[in-house]
């Protein structure tokens, strides 16, 4: 499953992001959308170190093999089919002909190959694929339009990788790093927009492509505004300078009753994400025993917290499979609120206030910790974070708070520098391989694994679940896998967030998936607006 836990940059799982869309059958040139980003993007290489701004924009630029839909289904898009073979091993892509880059030269198997030893480059950090290409053992291109990958094992996901968005050769091979090349800079894909612009801290600006080979997409244009707060966003909102916006619990409600909002239409959605508390287990820390970090879960009135302060766009988190999804264990469910449980949790691992300071200490060392987060548009992040700190006060922990700009809270998180991380994680797939998050080899800046997660067990189950064919057999590992983590708590799963959307009412075809409003087909490519052509 890939990853995006860099994804969301403000921290309120499904409100980070802005949603934006329009357009018209035949275009006019007044059929054009206004989005907000609310950090700039990491990267414009749509491979590479991408956050969720660099993803969504990278999947209007180009195309992959295949994509989801909004049902979550694989559809083909630059493979028009494929094939597997009866071991399992290997799998045959047949390409679409007639498909040509921004710049007019034609798609060819050569950009699949060369796409793919860009990705597996280290320098290149495409973390949320690396994994996926561990055991692919051989890529070969028989003619123009086929491919043939060559796994060492069977990979019941082996279409879950392909997704991948493929890039130009021609271009691409020069490059000795991906990131910082000029491709990077002006990236040029065969996707249904063109990129024209980049002003850093302003606007990243795309064009329709006249010659998309799945036809001329309805919007002439998407300007992604970079607005870091969500107040400022809103107000664009309501001014007519943003013509749609994802937004936290306190603006979706204030919206309801305002009439300056009363012209805009609104619907929420659920996402395939959490908003989680990451435990460092680094054993200087505080929180290297499951008692600790299951007693930090259940100190918190998670329940209360939604009703009053999330207005019910809300649901307590168990594990990171989602509720929704059909691969989340129904067995389990989320820690009630219980601090005499929390407080006897904690004196089992040996916490305790020995000099009577009303600070809980264990060897000497008081329970002093940091809880790090980015630095976002939401409103609500601060308040959850205050919420938090009071909740373990009353349980005798010190917590001091720290937020950081997107960017450096990247690389203090990814290198491990934290007591603990509070942030949102996103999955931009149902697949139930969850291998780049907590598999062992997946620690020190490989994948996902910044906590720390080193269990036998967990690292048994990940690998068994990535050879099983066999449906039931395969949930029933993935379910033995749910509870390890629940036994364990390396993450604290705290909220599911309603996706609540506001947007102007002549804005059509905005059809959402639990990927979200962009990263599926169509997406915007299928957008409207009512009046332009119509």
């Amino acid at each position: 499953m890939k990853i995006r836990l860099l994804s969301s940059l403000a921290l309120l799982m499904a409100a980070l992001v802005l949603m934006v869309a329009c357009g018209s059958p035949t275009p006019a040139p007044s059929a054009e959308i206004r989005a907000v980003l609310p950090t700039d993007p990491l990267t414009l290489s749509p491979v590479g170190k991408n956050d969720r701004n660099s993803e969504l924009i990278g999947m209007q630029i180009t195309d992959s093999l295949v994509q989801y839909d909004h049902e979550l289904r694989i559809v083909p898009r630059l493979a028009t089919s494929w094939e597997l073979s009866s071991d399992g091993r290997t799998v045959t892509f047949h390409l679409r002909d007639g498909v040509r880059w921004h710049d007019g030269e034609p798609f060819s198997s050569e950009d699949v190959l060369l796409t793919i030893s860009k990705a597996r480059e280290p320098a290149t950090e495409a973390r949320s694929y690396m994994s996926q290409f561990e055991r692919l053992v051989a890529l070969t291109a028989p003619d123009r339009l086929t491919v043939v990958a060559e796994y060492e094992k069977p990979n019941p996901d082996f279409l879950e990788s392909w997704t991948i968005p493929i890039l130009p050769a021609h271009l691409i091979a020069p490059e000795e790093d991906l990131l910082t090349s000029e491709f990077a800079a002006h990236p040029i894909g065969c996707g249904p927009f063109r990129f024209v612009s980049y002003s850093p801290g302003q606007s990243v600006v795309l064009e329709a492509n006249d010659d998309y080979w799945d036809g001329r997409p309805g919007l002439d244009r998407i300007e992604f505004r970079i607005i870091p707060d969500e107040r400022t966003s809103y107000q664009a909102l309501l001014t007519g300078e943003v013509d749609l916006l994802s937004v936290s619990p306190p603006i979706w409600r204030e919206s309801r009753t305002s009439e300056s909002a009363a012209h805009l239409d609104r619907f929420t959605f659920s996402r395939l994400n959490v908003w989680y508390l990451a435990w460092n287990q680094d054993p200087a820390g505080p929180f290297t025993d499951p008692e600790t970090r299951k007693a930090m879960m259940l100190a918190l009135d998670r329940n209360t917290f939604i009703d009053t302060v999330l207005y019910g766009l809300a649901r307590p988190g168990t594990t990171t499979y989602h509720p929704d999804t059909h691969w989340a264990d129904p067995s389990l469910s989320p820690r009630p609120y219980d601090p005499d449980r929390a407080a006897a949790l904690l004196a089992e691992a040996g916490w305790a206030d020995s000099n009577g300071d009303g600070i809980l200490d264990r060897n000497g060392r008081p329970f002093r910790f940091t809880l790090l987060y980015p630095r976002g548009s939401q409103e609500i992040a601060p308040r959850m974070a205050a919420w938090m700190q009071q909740s373990w006060s009353d349980l005798g922990i010190v917590m001091e708070i720290e937020s950081l700009e997107w960017r450096a809270f990247l690389e203090r998180r990814n290198a491990g520098n934290f007591h603990a991380v509070m942030a949102t994680l996103s999955f931009s797939s149902p697949s139930p391989d969850q291998f780049e998050l907590y598999h062992s080899t997946a620690r020190g800046g490989v994948g996902f694994n910044f906590f720390g997660l080193n269990d036998p067990e967990v690292d048994r189950l990940l690998e068994q679940g990535r050879e099983q064919f066999d449906p039931e057999k395969r949930l029933a590992t993935y379910h033995r896998l749910q509870q390890r983590l629940y036994e364990l708590e390396p993450l604290g799963c705290v909220f599911h967030f309603a996706s609540p959307v506001l947007h102007k009412p002549d804005l059509t075809g905005l059809e959402p998936s639990p990927l979200d409003l962009w990263r599926h087909w169509p997406g915007p490519r299928s957008w409207r607006r009512a009046g332009d052509g119509d």
